[in-house]
């Protein structure tokens, strides 16, 4: 999903920022977050979740996903 994420990223950079985080290296942001399954992709606005995305996604479920409005 990082390409596809990164190519999202890349066409609105102002509005839309993936950050990518290993749970290996970082098992208490992931149990912080609930993150269940890999990947997963967590829409946060004002330190909220409002959306989410577990699994392997196509492109354009990644755009919706990116363009939600809460």
């Amino acid at each position: 999903m990082g390409p596809v994420a990164d190519k999202v990223a890349d066409e609105a950079p102002d509005q839309v920022l993936f950050v990518k985080i290993d749970v290996d290296e970082n098992p208490d942001l992931a149990q912080a977050w609930d993150v269940q399954g890999i990947p997963a992709l967590i829409r946060i606005e004002k330190g909220e979740e409002t959306a989410r995305l577990i699994g392997y996604r196509p492109e354009s479920d990644i755009k919706r996903f990116a363009y939600l409005t809460s």
